[in-house]
């Protein structure tokens, strides 16, 4: 098997954020949506590849007794470093939009 796409601390980004099937399941379960920056929290090898929890969302107590609810590493992409642009330059292309 290879390895996880991510690791604990790394920012990543929902991209496919359609849990119904886990929601049938169990309605009660936190998802993660598109568009906020979620971070890493554990990473777990499932049947069916690696699976992540996230720092901003906790459902461990949705299901006691049973692991929690963890997220297909698919789902999410990496958040890309942020390039060092000068303010100067940021303002230029404000002005040129």
């Amino acid at each position: 098997m290879s390895a996880p796409l991510f690791h604990p601390g790394q920012e990543v980004v929902c991209i496919n954020d359609d849990f119904t099937m886990l929601l049938v399941q169990n309605p009660n379960i936190q998802t993660p949506k598109r568009g906020p920056i979620y971070t890493v929290r554990d990473i777990y090898d499932t049947h069916n590849g690696f699976g992540i929890t996230l720092a901003e969302i906790n459902n461990a107590a949705v299901a006691p007794g049973f692991p929690e609810a963890n997220f297909h590493e698919s789902r999410f992409a990496l958040v890309p470093p942020l390039e060092e642009i000068s303010i100067a330059e940021a303002i230029e292309e404000a002005v040129l939009v």
